[in-house]
């Protein structure tokens, strides 16, 4: 499946790439993708985006797991890691969002998820930005949807910020994203 996304890895639209390599997932037929903001350092060739070692992949594993039969694809707005003078991993900027915006567009043309969870206020903010469309803000773990070309666009909490500062509700997180999938698949 390597072929089909050549594109992306070969992709130098914003130099971000001199940092990383973009970090895809295995490609697959699938009826949910989790859309993250930017890659992350990686340590092996088996790396992927949202890895069940982070905080967030653990999350999303977690929902995951509980998921019958339901195939998921995991790829983030920004493919490769932006890093400050530092090389410290940083938020991506506009210019490199904008740049990479395709790339998704290209993940989502070939792989038609039914629904797209959207990782937090940054990825959900340069997606209506994207689409031109405005999103409703979710209330708690109560959580709207678009629907773009078939496709449900669902914009949720950050996991890593649930992890972080809502620690007590993660059952509730997973509980508002799992009864989101139910009414949707």
């Amino acid at each position: 499946g390597v072929i089909v996304f050549k594109e992306i890895l070969i992709c130098q639209k914003c130099g971000l790439c001199c940092n990383q390599k973009p970090l895809l997932d295995n490609e697959r037929e699938c009826q949910i993708f989790w859309v993250g903001l930017s890659a992350k350092m990686t340590t092996s060739e088996e790396d992927i985006p949202l890895s069940p070692e982070t905080n967030t992949g653990c999350i999303i594993k977690q929902i995951e797991d509980s998921l019958n039969e339901i195939k998921t694809y995991k790829t983030n707005l920004v493919k490769c890691v932006p890093l400050n003078e530092n090389n410290k991993i940083r938020y991506p900027n506009s210019t490199e969002i904008s740049c990479c915006i395709s790339n998704l567009q290209t993940e989502l043309n070939m792989l038609s998820p039914k629904i797209v969870f959207l990782l937090g206020e940054k990825v959900s903010a340069s997606i209506e930005k994207y689409f031109d469309i405005s999103f409703e803000k979710w209330d708690e773990f109560n959580y709207t949807f678009k629907e773009i070309d078939g496709t449900y666009y669902i914009p949720v909490q950050h996991p890593s910020y649930i992890y972080v500062y809502k620690r007590k509700l993660i059952d509730q997180y997973i509980a508002g994203i799992k009864s989101i999938i139910s009414l949707l698949l």
